[in-house]
């Protein structure tokens, strides 16, 4: 099968819309992963840790981090099945474990060059996000030279990829003014993971987005 023969069974006119229904095949790790993540972010909050470099802190963004990789392992992992056919459990969870210490590795190095784009002119750190949505996933694929891999499909879809980017910066800029609203109207713990439970669901809903531009370029690996 060729690659482009590949995207059309995976997607059609839109990949958000596709992705919206793929999805829903991985509900029975997106569910239980979204709302633990969710209960644990809000959690998080309760000891007031000033975001000053403490003890306190430090602690409390590394649970808050290591909670967040293993939540997009599972996810990405479910997603990766998700935009091709049913979603194994077991074969998630296996995927995952396999695959953390290498993605918390390039999830951390992703977040530092990110964070230091952002504190020295903001766009550096916005571009760094905007060029890299399938580092990641190549890292949970378990690709060698996941960063090669993810400017390889970069390459291949860069019309879809530009698209989807507009729509999910969009899509981001919302959540985001509904993530205040929230905070404002509904604050402490039960605000924040009612916020979380949002960017869970539409953060899963993206991945698989993600998910089916990346597997049109980069097929599965036999099993």
């Amino acid at each position: 099968m060729t690659t482009t023969q590949a995207s059309v069974s995976l997607y059609r006119v839109s990949v958000l819309a596709t992705a919206v229904v793929r999805m829903w095949r991985g509900w029975r790790i997106v569910f239980p992963i979204v709302v633990a993540n969710a209960l644990i972010q809000g959690l998080l909050i309760l000891p007031g840790a000033l975001p000053y470099l403490t003890l306190g802190f430090v602690l409390t963004a590394l649970v808050s981090l290591v909670t967040l990789v293993v939540s997009f392992a599972l996810v990405s992992a479910a997603m990766l099945q998700a935009v091709e056919g049913p979603v194994s459990v077991r074969e998630t969870v296996l995927l995952a474990r396999a695959r953390l210490w290498p993605l918390f590795a390039w999830s951390l190095a992703l977040v530092l060059v990110a964070t230091l784009g952002l504190a020295l002119y903001v766009i550096p750190g916005l571009v760094v996000l905007a060029v890299t949505p399938y580092l990641l996933l190549a890292v949970v694929d378990g690709r060698p030279r996941p960063l090669a891999v993810n400017f390889k499909v970069l390459r291949a879809r860069w019309g879809r990829w530009l698209v989807t980017l507009v729509v999910v910066a969009g899509v981001c800029s919302a959540l985001w003014l509904l993530s205040a609203l929230d905070g404002f109207f509904v604050t402490g713990t039960g605000g924040a993971m009612i916020g979380w439970l949002a960017i869970g669901l539409v953060s899963s809903w993206l991945i698989c987005a993600w998910a089916l531009v990346y597997r049109s370029v980069v097929p599965s690996a036999p099993r």
